[in-house]
C-alpha cells in the first residue's frame, strides 16, 4: 500500500518544505503558474507608481480604443510578476518598446536598473516628463537618490530611487548599447498596423523605410521585429530572459496568430523558447452590437494575453 506523504514525511522536514514555500511565495507575490490569474486584493501602490494609468493619451478619452488614439499600457501587476521572478534586486531590466514605461518604472521600484528605447518622439517626451514628475513628487523614494545625470533631445539619464534609468529615442533595430548587459529584457512589441503610433518611416508597422513598398507586409514586420529581437539577444547576458507579451488580432478580415508566428523568426535568432504564461484580460459582458457580429463571423472574443519568456 502506497504511503501518503505527509505520513511517510519527517514532520521536520515538512515544516521545511511549508516555509520554504511560503519565502518563495512571498518573493514572487503569486503562484507559479501557467496561468496568472490577477490578485484578490488589488495593488494601488503599482497603479501610483506608473502614474497615468488612465490619464494622458487613456482610454477614457479615446472611447476604449487604441486605434483611436489611446496610448496602450500593460498592466504593472503583469510588469511586477514578470521581473520578480526572472530578475534580481541590481539587475539590468530593458525593454525596446516602451509603452508609457510601465514595465520600466516597476523595475525600478523593485530595485532593478532599468533601460528604455522608443521611436515614437511624442511618447519618448511623454516618459520623460513622467520620470521628471516621478523624481520630484515621489512619496516612495528619497528626494536625495533622484537627480538628472544627462539631457539631450534623444537621451535621458538620471539616478532614480538611487538607481539608473535611461531613455532613449530611436530605433529599437540599431541599439547602440553594449554585449551582455541586460539581464532581463520585458516588452510589448507593435501591433503590426492595426495601431497607429507614429508617422515615422522606420516604425515597423507602417513604415515606408521597413518594406520595399510603401507599406511592410506581416512577413516584412515579423522580419523588423526580428532585427529588434537580434539587437536585444546580443545585449542580454548569457541565461537572461526576454518577456514577451502579446496578443492574436484580427485585420482585414484575417486572423493573425501572432504569439505563433512570432516563433519561428526568434528560433532563427537563437532564442530558445523558455515558457508560456497565459493571463485573462479585464472581463466585461459583450455589448449585443459584437455579439451579433460575432454571430455573423462565427469568432470569439479575445479574453487573453500571452507572455512568451525566451531565454538567451
Amino acid at each position: 500500500m502506497r504511503e501518503d506523504y505527509k505520513t511517510a514525511t519527517p514532520p521536520e522536514k515538512l515544516a521545511e518544505s511549508r516555509s520554504e514555500r511560503e519565502r518563495l511565495l512571498v518573493k514572487w507575490g503569486f503562484e507559479p503558474t501557467q496561468l496568472w490569474l490577477p490578485p484578490k486584493i488589488h495593488n494601488t501602490t503599482l497603479d501610483a507608481v506608473v502614474e497615468d494609468t488612465l490619464a494622458m493619451g487613456s482610454y477614457e478619452t479615446h472611447n476604449y480604443s487604441v486605434r483611436s488614439g489611446a496610448l496602450p499600457q500593460s498592466s504593472p501587476i503583469i510588469a511586477e510578476r514578470i521581473i520578480k521572478f526572472w530578475s534580481e534586486p541590481g539587475d539590468v531590466v530593458g525593454n525596446p518598446f516602451c509603452e508609457r514605461i510601465p514595465h520600466l518604472l516597476v523595475a525600478n521600484f523593485l530595485g532593478r536598473h532599468a533601460f528604455g528605447q522608443d521611436l515614437c518622439e511624442a511618447f519618448y517626451k511623454h516618459d520623460v516628463e513622467k520620470v521628471k514628475r516621478r523624481i520630484g513628487q515621489n512619496e516612495f523614494l528619497d528626494p536625495e537618490n533622484n537627480y538628472i545625470l544627462e539631457e539631450t533631445p534623444t537621451k535621458f539619464v538620471t539616478k532614480f530611487n538611487g538607481l539608473n534609468f535611461e531613455l532613449r529615442l530611436g530605433d529599437s533595430r540599431h541599439l547602440d548599447l553594449p554585449n551582455n548587459i541586460w539581464n532581463l529584457c520585458i516588452n510589448s512589441p507593435p501591433y503590426y498596423s492595426t495601431i497607429h503610433y507614429s508617422d515615422d518611416p522606420n516604425q515597423l508597422g507602417t513604415g515606408t523605410e521597413v518594406g520595399d513598398g510603401d507599406k511592410p507586409t506581416y512577413e516584412e514586420f515579423l522580419k523588423g521585429l526580428q532585427d529588434v529581437y537580434r539587437e536585444v539577444y546580443r545585449i542580454l547576458k548569457p541565461g537572461g530572459f526576454n518577456a514577451v507579451i502579446l496578443n492574436d488580432f484580427r485585420l482585414d478580415g484575417i486572423f493573425r496568430p501572432y504569439h505563433a508566428d512570432l516563433l519561428p523568426y526568434m528560433k532563427d535568432i537563437g532564442w530558445t523558447l523558455h515558457d508560456i504564461v497565459i493571463y485573462p484580460l479585464s472581463y466585461h459582458p459583450i455589448q449585443s452590437i459584437f455579439l451579433s457580429q460575432m454571430d455573423r463571423d462565427k469568432h470569439m472574443a479575445k479574453q487573453i494575453e500571452y507572455i512568451l519568456v525566451f531565454k538567451r
